[in-house]
């Protein structure tokens, strides 16, 4: 009898282990998913801050979403071709330099959609005969969608202040 009882318990205690590694591995399964799509996300912003560091923007369009919109400092710039043509295309033909620092990015997964919180200081070097030096401390955040495994903007916001301590 005691046999029986030991078999039973011995049995239990194998399928509880089995269901719990199943869990565990599903979960961590869940979560190297998450952070492939988190390093994805961030990808595309830093691919994004590189041109601009770079001051060449013309090869960003993939980075974006055909009807992506584009708010900076509280206004309304238009879609993301919008601005390429009209600001920030031009501007940076004006600068010298332009550099961030203290850059942080955070990302929530919401399914195919991802909202990033980017936290910066920049630096710009306005060329000319006396060149200018613009630093502000700046946030952004980005809305994202996954189109058939590809991360593209679909908003973004952006202002920036003087920098504080």
């Amino acid at each position: 009898m005691n046999k029986i009882i030991l078999s039973f318990v011995l049995l239990f205690f194998s399928f509880s282990y089995s269901s719990f590694a199943q869990d565990m591995d599903h979960q961590n399964h869940e979560h190297q998913n998450a952070m492939k799509k988190e390093t994805a996300v961030k990808e595309v912003l830093k691919t994004y801050k590189s041109a601009l560091e770079n001051l060449d923007v013309s090869n960003t369009q993939h980075l974006f979403a055909e009807d992506a919109t584009v708010f900076e400092n509280g206004k309304y710039e238009g879609s993301y071709q919008d601005y390429l043509d009209h600001h920030i295309g031009p501007e940076l033909g004006h600068f010298k330099e332009f550099s961030f620092s203290d850059y942080n990015v955070d990302v929530r997964l919401e399914g195919d959609i991802a909202v990033a919180f980017e936290t910066y200081n920049y630096r710009i070097v306005i060329d000319g005969e006396e060149p200018r030096v613009v630093e502000r401390q700046g946030v952004a955040t980005s809305v994202l969608k996954n189109f058939d495994g590809s991360w593209k903007i679909i908003q973004n916001h952006g202002s920036s202040r003087a920098i504080r301590n």
